[in-house]
């Protein structure tokens, strides 16, 4: 019976050792998350030019289901990352889902955004609510994380200055030249709206 005592004071201590530890090490997380420097960002396009090249338009009209399926048939070839996964659902706005892991730990991410269409046929999406686990960070820092966390391609910027995500519709290249911007993006009334310029012979063929 004497010996209980004595586990049971180096059980209860450990435990807060152990929590008291964990408490310590989120402070620190939060801490450099927020007085961290904000490294110099990629230059965003200007999105009132436009690029007026020879070729014919067509405009491709869509559903916010057929959003759905494409972006997320192709979201892992988009955002790569060891330690995340990520979920798009289209409906009334645009919600990203997914989580981070850090320190064998997943760390819920929830970002929901409205889409605003540039003249140039690019895409912002706006930060309108978002949420890293249960950290209480500021919108620009998790932007910030998120972005320091994934590799993403030449078009897709992760603007923390401005909360937003900058989609440069208009500079991805698909097949034999042809380029893709957006034209109109209502998704309370599921319209959307594609143009899709195929260059001229003379160019396809330089």
């Amino acid at each position: 019976m004497t010996n209980e005592k004595p586990k049971k004071k180096r059980n209860w201590r450990l435990l807060f050792l152990s929590l008291l530890g964990i408490n310590i090490f989120i402070l620190i997380v939060i801490f450099i998350l927020i007085f961290s420097p904000t490294p110099n960002q990629r230059e965003i396009p200007d999105p009132n030019f436009t690029q007026d090249d020879p070729g014919a338009e067509f405009t491709i009209q869509s559903t916010k289901q057929d959003l759905n399926d494409l972006i997320n048939n192709y979201l892992d070839q988009i955002l790569v990352a060891d330690n995340a996964r990520f979920n798009v659902h289209i409906d009334e706005d645009v919600h990203l889902i997914g989580a981070l892991t850090a320190f064998n730990t997943e760390i819920p991410l929830s970002i929901r955004m409205d889409p605003v269409v540039q003249p140039n046929g690019d895409l912002i999406l706006k930060q309108t609510e978002m949420s890293l686990g249960l950290l209480h960070l500021p919108r620009n820092r998790i932007i910030h994380y998120v972005g320091m966390q994934v590799d993403t391609p030449d078009w897709l910027y992760f603007d923390s200055e401005n909360e937003q995500i900058y989609l440069a519709i208009s500079q991805v290249e698909i097949q034999d030249n042809m380029r893709i911007r957006v034209q109109e993006l209502d998704l309370d009334n599921d319209s959307i709206h594609f143009r899709l310029r195929i260059p001229s012979l003379v160019e396809m063929t330089e």
